[in-house]
């Protein structure tokens, strides 16, 4: 990517020294990452490495006990994570959250709402600013179901959808936010051979269409080695390896790590 797409896009995403203890153990403990507009980056380890609770961190879930986050200049400390969401940054979850009884689009609708642009009384009297708004709102959210395939079913039911299908709706509803950091919490989990080639195909697009910075947590070694350009491995709380796709494969204190070897 080039100095001016860089200048174009904004700052970067960096944390520093990113530390959280629960009842005296160290959970995250001296965390580091630097993500620069538009990159692609995978956070990995075992289970139990600390990797959800960084992505709790970054969305305000907890406040850390130390530590720095910087996105566009603007430090996230102490944010809770409605702030933090409008700041810039937007996830899923390991568990699908969704609403169930709502349609499809209406769950990605869902999201715009956090930056209405009416007020209440536009709201109460249906006035002709709050019908173009919502209208916006709807044309926007079709546009994005139309990236994830999901148009098509965007009056049914979210409950009655396929995994897969939630899974890429819970993706929408993220981008709705207009994220510029995009958080992925296990993507694949749950999902098919097929519908993983598929995703990784997704996610790609997303990037580049949206020029939305990716950072995911996955197991799955396929995927992330297939679309991750630098990949972070925790272990314990502790960041054990930082490096391209080749040298997280190769290196040894990832092979001890996930296989208990050295």
């Amino acid at each position: 990517m080039s100095q001016e797409q860089v200048q174009v896009l904004g700052d970067d995403f960096k944390i520093d020294s990113l530390s959280i203890s629960f009842g005296g153990l160290k959970a995250v403990n001296s965390f580091n990452l630097h993500i620069k507009p538009m990159e692609l980056q995978g956070l990995i380890g075992p289970n139990g490495a600390g990797k959800t609770t960084v992505f709790n961190l970054i969305t305000g879930v907890y406040v850390p006990d130390s530590g720095t986050m910087v996105l566009n200049g603007n430090s996230l400390i102490g944010l809770n994570p409605h702030q933090i969401s409008k700041a810039g940054i937007a996830r899923t979850f390991q568990n699908i959250r969704l609403f169930g009884d709502l349609t499809v689009i209406e769950n990605v609708m869902v999201s715009y709402h956090m930056r209405i642009g009416y007020g209440y009384l536009d709201l109460f009297l249906r006035t002709p600013r709050y019908y173009q708004i919502e209208n916006q709102f709807r044309e926007n959210a079709t546009e994005l179901l139309k990236v994830m395939g999901l148009e098509q079913k965007r009056n049914d039911k979210a409950k009655s959808l396929a995994y897969g299908d939630q899974r890429r709706l819970e993706i929408a509803r993220a981008l709705a936010t207009e994220p510029k950091v995009l958080l992925l919490d296990e993507p694949a989990a749950g999902l098919n051979t097929q519908e993983k080639a598929a995703l990784m195909g997704t996610i790609a697009e997303i990037r580049n269409k949206f020029k939305t910075t990716i950072l995911l947590i996955e197991h799955d070694m396929k995927l992330v080695m297939g679309i991750c350009e630098k990949i972070t491995v925790l272990d314990h709380g502790e960041v054990i390896a930082v490096g391209t796709p080749r040298d997280i494969q190769d290196n040894p204190k990832v092979i001890e790590a996930y296989l208990g070897v050295g």
